[in-house]
């Protein structure tokens, strides 16, 4: 591992990427908010697409550089305007992401801006039915479970979309506060989806309440392998 890539710099936390994640197992739950609720989760500069669309994410991801490790996130899509292309994006934006080790905590929120937090997180496959949740500090937060009975297929949602926000060490101001694309390359090896139930609860540190849900769509489960690259800076925050 380089030295000075991370602190601490004489023994760095985590590496630079690209990372590797080989033979994840991934739950999508996908469903539709309402108009209204699409609009308050995605924060300016974004906006809805066209179809109000958002998914519960669970994944286990056995990565090269940091470990194994489980994560879950509520995603939404998201319209952005890439400020170095100059064009409109479709785009994934991670509105609420959990993880349950300190690296992947850490690696994610310092390079890309991934607004991860620590949780305790199941992802479990028996037979033809797949079960997932996140429960954080004794709360249990989100919830899915999945009967799989068809084929799945991928559905590109374009590059995963986050805010990265460093506040000054003075906390009168921000460091950085900027809009982040990772345009992410999946390998699906087998895809199964079928009904799902989902379940969105709010916790005292954990707010969704701006979630509402107008209809279920599906669920969607993948072997797949990730290369998650460097962000790049797409458009700037003003806080």
């Amino acid at each position: 591992m380089p030295k000075k890539f991370s602190t601490p710099l004489a023994s760095p936390f985590y590496p630079e990427p690209p990372y590797h994640y080989k033979n994840s197992r991934v739950l999508l739950a996908m469903f539709n908010p309402s108009e209204s609720s699409v609009k308050k989760m995605l924060p300016a500069p974004l906006s809805p697409s066209q179809m109000p669309l958002a998914a519960l994410f669970f994944g286990e991801h056995p990565c090269k550089e940091i470990g194994t490790f489980k994560e879950a996130a509520l995603i939404v899509q998201c319209l952005f305007d890439n400020q170095i292309t100059g064009e409109e994006e479709v785009g994934a934006y991670f509105s609420h992401v959990y993880v349950d080790t300190d690296i992947a905590l850490a690696s994610g929120r310092e390079i890309w801006g991934y607004a991860r937090k620590n949780a305790d997180i199941s992802l479990t496959l028996k037979k033809n039915r797949v079960e997932a949740s996140v429960v954080r500090n004794g709360h249990p937060l989100i919830k899915a479970s999945c009967l799989l009975d068809e084929e799945g297929a991928w559905i590109d949602s374009g590059p995963n979309i986050n805010f990265k926000v460093i506040p000054s060490a003075s906390g009168e101001s921000h460091d950085i506060a900027e809009v982040t694309a990772a345009y992410l390359t999946i390998n699906v090896h087998d895809g199964r989806s079928g009904d799902v139930d989902i379940e969105i609860k709010s916790g005292p540190q954990d707010d969704f309440s701006a979630v509402k849900i107008d209809s279920i769509m599906l669920g969607q489960y993948f072997d797949c392998d990730f290369v998650v690259p460097p962000g790049k800076v797409v458009g700037k925050l003003k806080l």
